[in-house]
């Protein structure tokens, strides 16, 4: 290996196995265990200097995201390191072939497909599980082994629930197996990654992506709002129950989705059983809501998932029967549990009412002064902090107008988190106080 390390770490590199935009992977070999061993790295020296901070922590992220799942369909993390300008990462060595060279020479056998979305969606069901959401599943992420044997590799871009670094509103992923909700760049949970496994099994099933495109502005508008043909529809050989499995998985609103990987799987076996799918659901006019009652609903889901509550209120009350249906669906949008469950007890008097009839008004004070703040004001808040906190911003806003009674402890909260007392001032002067 001219011109390449011999050692990194205490472990000893065999051969290289590829090199990416920003760094190499390499066989090595851990002398202490006599274990092969796959070691992932990324040089800070190829990096512009605006780009080496978000590199490394990301790459820190994909460490601490493999790190804590212990599973034998996930490929194992066992060290993050440094050395010099280089970082690292030691994992499993997983022998085999990625799922996307497999589909490029033709499709699997019934069977294979059914045991490849099995182990797929066990990883992901315990993975979600441990509070940790892939964001990048894809054919090119699934090492095959013989068996067949499913490995789920690259958490480089995954989101712990816990995590300081989640991306919140960026846009990460592979077009052609992000969620609606994740190319528009809202929060996203688990649901985004059983959206992806859906696109597999239509990959899977029919040899054809559903939304490949010759431009990403194509690819886009195709998931966003294209229409998917029925994998019967290509092939009459595919059991019919299929289809409704598609179609459930590949559902624009996450709440129409499967919602656990669990889910997913149990419908998957019942297709290859032959079973019926269940009938889809009657198409229903929108549902009536009084202004006071629409208003309140949207502020509380502003305060949580930020301007988007109004993009998302406006799709809930053309599908809900009900305003506790609405209610209990756009708690579905909020990825964090327990805002959801603050979302629902602020809005509790909603999921009982027998009719559309408005609970009686939200506090103006304290920590749910629901109509202490509008979607635009919150917007124009956002657009500022972001200046000087960078994506950051959409979660300070969503934390702070969670726990402030007014406008100006609103402004008061964001400000506190700007270091530098000139550029306080700055953020104050832009939002006209």
């Amino acid at each position: 290996m001219a011109g390449e390390p011999e050692a990194i770490g205490k472990y000893r590199l065999m051969r290289a196995l590829g090199r990416g935009g920003m760094g190499m992977v390499y066989e090595g070999f851990d002398p202490g265990i006599e274990r092969r061993v796959a070691i992932k790295t990324i040089l800070a020296d190829q990096l512009d200097p605006s780009e080496m901070e978000e590199a490394v922590a990301r790459f820190r992220r994909e460490a601490q995201a493999g790190g804590r799942l212990q599973h034998p369909n996930i490929v194992s993390v066992y060290e993050f390191g440094q050395q010099g300008a280089m970082s690292y990462i030691v994992m499993e060595y997983a022998e085999g072939e990625e799922l996307k060279r497999l589909l490029a020479r033709g499709r699997l056998a019934p069977i294979d497909v059914f045991e490849i979305m099995k182990q797929l969606l066990m990883a992901l069901d315990y993975s979600h599980r441990q509070g940790v959401v892939h964001r990048d599943i894809k054919p090119a992420n699934l090492m095959i082994q013989p068996g067949p044997r499913v490995k789920v590799m690259d958490f480089g871009i995954a989101r712990i629930a816990t995590s300081s670094l989640t991306q919140l509103g960026t846009v990460v992923g592979t077009p052609t197996h992000m969620a609606p909700e994740q190319l528009a760049g809202m929060p996203v949970d688990g649901r985004a990654d059983l959206w992806a496994s859906g696109v597999i099994l239509y990959e899977l099933l029919t040899g054809v992506s559903p939304f490949h495109a010759d431009s990403p502005a194509t690819v886009m508008h195709r998931v966003l709002q294209g229409e998917v043909p029925p994998p019967t529809s290509l092939d009459a050989s595919i059991a019919p129950a299929f289809d409704a499995v598609i179609g459930r998985a590949l559902r624009k609103h996450a709440g129409e989705r499967f919602q656990t990987a669990r889910e997913f799987q149990l419908a998957m076996l019942h297709a290859m059983q032959g079973r019926d799918p269940a009938p889809p659901r009657a198409a229903r006019s929108a549902l009536a809501l009084p202004p006071e009652a629409s208003a309140r609903i949207e502020n509380a889901l502003a305060r949580h998932i930020g301007p988007l509550a109004r993009v998302i209120m406006k799709r809930g009350i053309s599908r809900a029967a009900s305003v506790g249906e609405l209610v209990r669906t756009l708690a579905l949008d909020i990825p964090d549990e327990a805002e959801q469950r603050d979302f629902l007890q602020e809005l509790h008097g909603f999921l009982e009412a027998p009719s559309t009839r408005a609970p009686p008004a939200a506090p103006t004070t304290g920590p749910h002064a629901a109509a202490a703040f509008t979607p635009e004001m919150l917007e124009r808040a956002e657009r500022s902090l972001a200046s000087f906190v960078g994506p950051l911003a959409r979660v300070l806003i969503r934390e702070a107008a969670h726990h402030s009674g007014n406008v100006k402890e609103l402004y008061a909260r964001l400000a506190a988190h700007i270091d530098s007392e000139e550029e306080r001032r700055a953020f104050l002067e832009s939002l006209g106080r």
